[in-house]
Order: C-alpha cells, then structure tokens, then sequence
C-alpha cells in the first residue's frame, strides 16, 4: 500500500499549519505572560524571568508561571490600599465617645451611652463647644466655668445631691 504524492503533500501541508500554529500560540503565550507579569510586578528582572521560563518550558512554563505568579495586579492592589486608606479617614473623621469609645454625633452634650460629658455650651451664644476651651470661637466670648470635667452624669448628680444634703444639714 503506496501512499500517493498529494497525499503526503496535504499530510506534509497540515503539519506545516500545526507546527506555525503551535509555534505562533507558544509566542503568545510568551507575549501574555511578560504582559501579564508586568501587570503584577515592576521588577524587570522577575518580569524577564517569567518570560523566559515560558520559553525554555514550553508546556510546563505556563503551569508553572500561572501557579507562582502573584495573586493580585497592581492596579488591583493599589485599589485595595485606596479604600482601605478611605476607610480609615472615614472612621478617624467621626467623634468617639471618651468614655466608651462609642462613635457620637457632633452636636451631642452628653454620651447616651455611659453619660459622659462631651461638651458645654457657650455661656454667651449657646452653641456648643469643647469642654476645655475658655474662649468661645463662634462669639469670642471668655467661658467663665472652666474647672468643668467629663464626668458621666449620674456622679454628677451624686455630687450635686451630696452637696445639697450638707447644706440641709448645715442650716
């Protein structure tokens, strides 16, 4: 049994295509790793070796690449660090509490939560301000009750109380 010459001529034809064909998915996959690796690292050199270990490993090179590469891109990671970094802001630009370190309200005089004193207002104006500040800055008013602290409200009224019994006791 002869194999006829047109044959061998297609057989030889398709193996030629194959081969390119191989040959041209071998390059890409080297392309698309040295691009992907540039994605994920700016090291040149691990960028370079990536792409080398494709083409010495042909088969195995892209196994061993996908299996070792880092996990993450960089623009990936530099989104991750942008909202943790957002996050953060988030939570340090609101106003604990400091007696229970529960988040509280800017406007609030008192804590709901343990009844600390958060803040007076203004003997002028009203507005609140800080329990530590002797001068007003809406008004510019001089805050005459310094001496005040964050006591929580029940010790306040233990205070008050005790000192209205000395003075019934006294009279």
């Amino acid at each position: 049994m002869v194999l006829s010459d047109t044959f061998l001529n297609y057989l030889t034809t398709a193996f030629i295509v194959l081969g390119a064909l191989l040959i041209v998915f071998w390059l890409s996959l080297i392309v698309w790793t040295y691009r992907d690796m540039r994605s994920r690292s700016r090291d040149v050199f691990a960028q370079v070796l990536s792409a080398f270990l494709v083409a010495l490993l042909p088969g195995v090179g892209i196994l061993i690449y996908l299996l070792l590469r880092p996990a993450e891109t960089l623009t990936e990671s530099f989104e991750k660090a942008l909202l943790e970094e957002a996050l953060l802001q988030e939570i340090e630009k609101k106003p604990h509490c400091p007696g229970c370190s529960r988040i509280v309200q800017d406007d609030w005089q008192i804590c709901p939560y343990c009844h600390v004193k958060l803040k007076r207002p203004c003997n002028q104006c009203n507005k609140l301000i800080e329990l530590q500040w002797t001068i007003c800055p809406y008004c510019a008013h001089v805050q005459t009750e310094t001496n005040e602290t964050s006591l929580p409200i029940e010790e306040e009224r233990l205070t008050a109380d005790k000192t209205q019994q000395s003075w019934i006791v006294s009279d």
